[in-house]
């Protein structure tokens, strides 16, 4: 199974450097990573995924990323909170732009208490 993995992200990653903006292809990416306990990876992955989402105006694509990420960290990679705190503002504000006021402020929370530092304006 591992060899099957190791093939799948080879093939995934030279998916993405022919066309580095194939966001299913790195969310795909993530997930085999999030499979095989490569967090870090699945991480990056799904922020890259996610920024992109958000840059090109898909905020609601980049709200369950984002709040995938947020979960991720939260449940199975709490070491990489630091390294993650800068999502939960993001994800209030684009909760905010969708409308989503409750869930805004909950975002800011969403890696925990500590993690909402940032105020919504």
């Amino acid at each position: 199974m591992v060899m099957d993995s190791t093939r799948t992200i080879e093939q995934l990653l030279e998916l993405l450097r022919a066309d580095p903006n194939d966001t299913r292809t790195r969310l795909k990416l993530g997930d085999v990573y999030a499979r095989e306990g490569d967090l870090p990876n699945a991480l990056e992955m799904y922020e890259a995924a996610a920024k992109y989402y958000a840059q090109q105006g898909f905020a609601l694509k980049a709200v369950a990323v984002y709040t995938q990420i947020c979960e991720m960290v939260v449940r199975h990679a709490p070491q990489l909170r630091r390294r993650y705190a800068h999502g939960p503002p993001i994800l209030a504000d684009l909760c905010k732009q969708l409308g989503l006021a409750d869930r805004a402020v909950a975002a800011l929370e969403a890696l925990g208490p500590g993690s909402g530092e940032h105020e919504l304006s």
